[in-house]
C-alpha cells in the first residue's frame, strides 16, 4: 500500500508539474505577438477550467473506478502536451494555448480522484498522506511556472515543451497499475453530481471548510498581487524585487511540513498565516518579509490540508471526489476573486492595506473555527448528560452516548419476559452493559 501510495503521489507531482511548466513560455509568447490584454487571456486560460468544470467533473472520481480515471488523466495529458510541443514547433501558438488549456482541463478529475481514495489506501496513514497530496498540489501551482520560467533562459528554452512531455511521460509510467479504491459499482452507478451537491449543502463542516479555503485564496491571492505596488512604492525595489518576494511566498508552500506539528490545524494555520500576512506587510524592509512571506505560504498549505480532510471524513465515500472537486473550484474562485480585489484596495489605500484586511479576515475566521469548538463539545456534554439523568446515571462515559435509551431497554425486557417458555425459570436478571459498565 505504501508502496503504491508513493507511486501515486510522485506520479501526481510529475503530472501536475508538466502541466504547468508550459505556461511562462505561452505567456511571454503571447506578450511579444499579442499583446499585453491577450497575454493576461492567456493566463486566464490556465484558470478558467477550475472554476467552470472542477465542481462538474470532480464527480467522475465517484462514478467510475478511480485508478482508470487517473491513468485516463495522465494519458490524455501525455497526448495534449505533445500536442503543446508540435503547435510551438509549427509556429502555432493559438493552437498551442489551446492545447495547453485543455491539458489543464482533462487533468482535473486527478485530484479529487486520489484525494478520496487515500483514506481507503493508507487507512490510519490519512493524514500524513493527505499533507504530502496537498503540499504537491498547492507547490506544483507556483513550482511548476517557477521551473518553467527558469527553463527559458536561451540554453534550455527549446527543451523546455519537451520537458513537459517527459514529465508527463514518467507520470503515466509510475501511476501505472497502480489500484485505488473507489465506491462499489452499485455507489457508482447511482452517484452523481447533484446528490453530491445535495450532500455537501446538508453538511455544515463541510460547508465551513469550503469557506475557509475561499477565504485563504482571496487572501492569498490578492497579497500576491499586491506585493507589486508595495516592492516597488514601499520598498523602493523593482520588477526583480517583485519576483523575489513572489518566489518566497510560492516556494514557502513547500515548507508546509515543517508546520504539521500543529495543534488545531485549522485555527493554528489561519492564526500563522494573518499573522505573518500583517508582518510581511507591514514591513519596512523586504529583508524582514521575505521569511515571513514563506511561512505564510507554507500556513495556507496546512489551512487547505485541514480543508481536505474535513471533506474526507465528513462526505461518504460515494460522494468525496466530487466533494474535493468542488473544493478546487472554490479555491481557484476565491484566487480569482482576490486577483480582482487587490488592484482597487491598493489604489484606494495604499498597498498595505490589502494585507492587513486580509490578515484581519484570517484571524476572525480563527477566532470563529476555535469558539465552534468548545460550543461542540458543550453540546456533547449536555447530550450525554441528559442521557445519563434519564438512566439514573451521571457518569455515563461518553464512548457509550450511542446505547440504546432505556426506555427501549425496559420495554426490550417487557417483551422478553413475555415471551418466555412455560416451565422455564426466569432467568436471573443481568446487568445492562449498555447502562454501566465498572472502570478498570
Amino acid at each position: 500500500m505504501r508502496s503504491g501510495l508513493l507511486r501515486t503521489l510522485v506520479g501526481y507531482a510529475a503530472a501536475s508539474l508538466a502541466t504547468a511548466l508550459p505556461w511562462p513560455l505561452l505567456l511571454v509568447l503571447a506578450w511579444d505577438e499579442w499583446g499585453g490584454a491577450a497575454a493576461g487571456l492567456v493566463a486566464a486560460a490556465r484558470m478558467a477550467p477550475y472554476v467552470l468544470l472542477s465542481w462538474a467533473v470532480g464527480s467522475l472520481g465517484d462514478r467510475v473506478r478511480r485508478d482508470r480515471l487517473v491513468l485516463a488523466t495522465l494519458l490524455l495529458r501525455l497526448g495534449l502536451l505533445g500536442g503543446v510541443a508540435a503547435a510551438l514547433a509549427a509556429g502555432s501558438l493559438l493552437t498551442a494555448v489551446l492545447l495547453a488549456g485543455l491539458a489543464v482541463a482533462s487533468g482535473l478529475p486527478a485530484y479529487p480522484a486520489v484525494g478520496a481514495a487515500v483514506p481507503g489506501l493508507v487507512g490510519d496513514h490519512r493524514e500524513r498522506a493527505t499533507d504530502a497530496l496537498v503540499t504537491i498540489e498547492v507547490s506544483a501551482w507556483v513550482v511548476g511556472p517557477a521551473l518553467g520560467g527558469l527553463l527559458l533562459l536561451p540554453a534550455t528554452r527549446a527543451w523546455l515543451p519537451a520537458t513537459a512531455v517527459a514529465l508527463a511521460l514518467v507520470a503515466v509510467v509510475l501511476a501505472a497499475g497502480v489500484p485505488l479504491p473507489s465506491p462499489p459499482p452499485a455507489q457508482r452507478a447511482a452517484a452523481s453530481v447533484r446528490s453530491m451537491l445535495g450532500s455537501v449543502v446538508r453538511n455544515r463542516p463541510v460547508l465551513l471548510a469550503l469557506a475557509t479555503a475561499g477565504l485563504v485564496n482571496v487572501v492569498g491571492s490578492a497579497t500576491a498581487l499586491a506585493l507589486l505596488p508595495l516592492t516597488r512604492e514601499v520598498w523602493g525595489q523593482g520588477d526583480g524585487g517583485y519576483g523575489v518576494a513572489t518566489a518566497w511566498l510560492g516556494f514557502g508552500a513547500l515548507a508546509a511540513p515543517l508546520l504539521w506539528w500543529l495543534p488545531g490545524r485549522r485555527a493554528g494555520g489561519l492564526v500563522l498565516l494573518g499573522g505573518a500576512t500583517v508582518v510581511a506587510g507591514l514591513a519596512p524592509w523586504p529583508t524582514t518579509a521575505l521569511p515571513v512571506l514563506a511561512l505564510a505560504g507554507a500556513a495556507a498549505v496546512v489551512v487547505e490540508s485541514s480543508v481536505t480532510q474535513t471533506i474526507q471524513v465528513a462526505v461518504p465515500d460515494e460522494h468525496r471526489a466530487g466533494a474535493l472537486g468542488l473544493g478546487d473550484s472554490v479555491m481557484v474562485l476565491g484566487a480569482l476573486v482576490g486577483s480582482l480585489l487587490a488592484p482597487p484596495l491598493a489604489s484606494v489605500g495604499g498597498a498595505r492595506l490589502a494585507f492587513v484586511l486580509g490578515a484581519g479576515a484570517c484571524l476572525a475566521a480563527a477566532a470563529a473555527a476555535q469558539a465552534r469548538r468548545p460550543m461542540r463539545a458543550s453540546s456533547r456534554t449536555w447530550r450525554e448528560a441528559s442521557a445519563g439523568t434519564s438512566s439514573g446515571d451521571l457518569n455515563t462515559p461518553s464512548s457509550y452516548a450511542w446505547s440504546p435509551k432505556p426506555s427501549n431497554a425496559a420495554s426490550i425486557a417487557s417483551m422478553s419476559a413475555s415471551l418466555n417458555v412455560v416451565g422455564r425459570p426466569p432467568a436471573e436478571p443481568r446487568s445492562q452493559p449498555w447502562t454501566t459498565r465498572s472502570k478498570p
